[in-house]
C-alpha cells in the first residue's frame, strides 16, 4: 500500500503528540498526588469525590459548632456553679441573722453582705459568652437580660426562648437559656402553696407563732374539686376551766378564698364567719393546738359536721410558739417571685427586725419564707445546670461522631482520587520508553524519500 509522506509526517506528530500528553498528565499526576486531575479523567469517582467533599466542609462546619456549643454551655454551667455557691452563701447568712444571740450590729453586716451576693448574682446574670451574647437573655442575645431598677426591684428584658446551634444533620441543641426560667419563674413557698402572717387590714400577730412552708404529702388529694387552696388558720385564747392560770389555745381553718360561696366558713365544723359573727367569747375553735405539731388539711376524729364530708386535701403544715389570740396564717398559691425580690424582701425584713418577741415572730416568719424561696431557686438552678452538662455531653459525643464521619469521608475521598505512586512511576517510566522510541522512529522517517531509490 502506498503511503504518502505527508500522511507518515501526521500520524508520527500525532503519535508523539500522545505520548507527550499521556508524559505530562502522568507527570501532573505525581506533582499533585491526585489521580483525578480532571471530571473527565473519571466522572463517575469525581462526581463522587465532590459529594463528599462537600460533606465533609459540611461536616467540618458541624464540628465547630459542637466546639462552640461546649464552649458557651462551659462557661454558662460555670456561671451557675458560682450561683450555687452564692444561693448557698445567703442561705447561710439567713440562717446566721435568724439566730437570737446575733446583735443588731451583726445584723447590719450580714445585710451588707447579703447585698454583695445580690449583686454578684445579678452580675453572673447578666454574663456574655465570648462573641459578646448574653448567655441568660434567650433569643435577644444582645439584649442585656436583667436591669436593676431598685434593690431588690430587677426588670428582665430578655424572652422565653433559647439559642439553637445545628451540630449534626437532625439535631440542634440549645446553647442559651432563658433567664426569666432560670431566675424569674421561680415558685415561692414550697412551690406548691405559700405560708405566711395573716396581715389583712394592717393586723399583725401578737404571738411568738411562726408557720413552717408546709407540705403537699398527697399531691391527688390536693387536686381535690373542693380545694380552693386559699385557707385562713385563725387562733383563739380562753382560759383554762381547770386553771385560771392557764390558757388554752385553739385553731380554726377557714375557706378564705374571697369568690368561693363557701368564703369564711370553717372546714372543720362548717361554722360560717360571715353569716353568724364571731364565736361566742370564751368559745374555743375546734381543734386544740400543739406547739410545733402538724395542722393537717384532713376531717379528723370526732369531727362530725365537716364542710366536706370527709374532706382530705393531702396537706399539712405547723406553727411553732406560742400564738395569741386574734393571730391568724394564711395558705395561698404559690406564685412567680423573682430570685431578686425574695433577696431584696428579706433585707427589708433583717433591717427593720425589732429587738423584741413580735418583731422576732414576724422576723422568724420572713426568714422561712426567703429560706423556701432559695431552696425553690436552688432546685431551679441546679436542674438547669444538669440539663446544661447533659447538653454538653451530647454534644461532645456528637464532635466525637462527626470526627469519625471526617476521617471515614477523607478516607474514602482518598480512595477515590489519590494516586497510586509505584503504578504511576512505572507508567511514566514506560511512557518516557514509548516517546523516545516514538522519537527516534520518527527521526529514522522523517528524511525518506523515493528520489533516494531511483539511481
Amino acid at each position: 500500500m502506498r503511503v504518502s509522506s505527508n500522511t507518515i509526517y501526521q500520524q508520527s506528530v500525532f503519535n508523539l503528540g500522545n505520548r507527550q500528553s499521556e508524559l505530562t498528565k502522568l507527570q501532573n499526576q505525581l506533582s499533585t498526588g491526585r489521580r483525578i486531575l480532571t471530571p473527565a479523567d473519571d466522572p463517575v469517582s469525581s462526581a463522587r469525590s465532590l459529594n463528599l467533599q462537600q460533606s465533609t466542609s459540611l461536616n467540618e462546619q458541624y464540628i465547630k459548632n459542637t466546639q462552640y456549643s461546649n464552649s458557651a454551655l462551659g462557661l454558662a454551667e460555670g456561671n451557675l456553679q458560682q450561683a450555687t455557691r452564692i444561693i448557698q452563701d445567703i442561705q447561710e447568712l439567713a440562717i446566721r441573722a435568724g439566730t437570737p444571740a446575733v446583735t443588731s450590729s451583726e445584723k447590719k453586716m450580714i445585710d451588707a453582705d447579703i447585698r454583695g451576693k445580690y449583686q454578684e448574682l445579678l452580675g453572673l446574670a447578666n454574663t456574655t459568652d465570648g462573641n459578646g451574647l448574653y448567655l441568660f437573655s434567650g433569643y435577644k442575645g444582645d439584649t442585656k437580660p436583667f436591669n436593676e431598677l431598685s434593690y431588690g426591684n430587677v426588670r428582665y428584658d430578655g424572652d422565653q426562648g433559647q439559642r439553637n446551634v445545628q451540630i449534626s444533620p437532625s439535631r440542634e441543641i440549645p446553647v442559651s437559656d432563658s433567664g426569666a426560667d432560670l431566675f424569674v419563674k421561680i415558685y415561692d413557698g414550697n412551690g406548691t402553696f405559700t405560708t405566711s402572717m395573716n396581715q389583712s387590714g394592717g393586723a399583725k400577730n401578737l404571738g411568738t407563732g411562726v408557720i413552717s412552708p408546709g407540705t403537699v404529702v398527697d399531691p391527688i388529694k390536693w387536686a381535690d374539686a373542693n380545694n380552693n387552696e386559699r385557707y385562713r388558720i385563725d387562733f383563739r385564747t380562753i382560759p383554762d376551766p381547770l386553771d385560771a392560770t392557764k390558757t388554752l389555745t385553739s385553731y380554726d381553718i377557714i375557706d378564705n378564698d374571697t369568690t368561693s360561696a363557701t368564703y369564711n366558713q370553717s372546714l372543720i365544723d362548717s361554722y360560717d364567719y360571715t353569716a353568724s359573727g364571731p364565736r361566742a367569747v370564751g368559745v374555743g375553735y375546734p381543734r386544740s393546738y400543739t406547739a410545733g405539731g402538724d395542722i393537717v388539711f384532713a376531717q379528723q376524729a370526732g369531727e362530725t359536721t365537716p364542710l366536706y364530708a370527709g374532706w382530705d386535701f393531702g396537706a399539712k403544715v405547723s406553727v411553732s410558739g406560742v400564738p395569741k389570740n386574734g393571730d391568724s396564717f394564711t395558705l395561698e398559691p404559690s406564685k412567680y417571685q423573682d430570685i431578686f425580690s425574695s433577696i431584696g424582701d428579706f433585707s427589708a425584713a433583717l433591717t427593720g427586725y425589732m429587738n423584741s418577741e413580735v418583731g422576732g415572730a414576724e422576723f422568724q416568719n420572713r426568714l422561712n419564707t426567703l429560706l423556701s424561696n432559695m431552696d425553690n431557686a436552688l432546685s431551679r438552678v441546679l436542674t438547669v445546670q444538669a440539663n446544661m452538662g447533659a447538653r454538653m455531653n451530647e454534644a461532645s459525643s456528637v464532635e466525637n461522631t462527626n470526627g469519625d464521619l471526617n476521617v471515614q469521608f477523607k478516607a474514602t475521598i482518598s480512595k477515590l482520587t489519590d494516586l497510586d505512586y509505584v503504578s504511576a512511576i512505572s507508567d511514566f517510566s514506560l511512557t518516557q520508553t514509548y516517546l523516545e522510541a516514538a522519537r527516534k522512529s520518527f527521526s529514522s522517517v522523517q528524511g525518506l524519500s523515493l528520489f533516494q531509490f531511483i539511481n
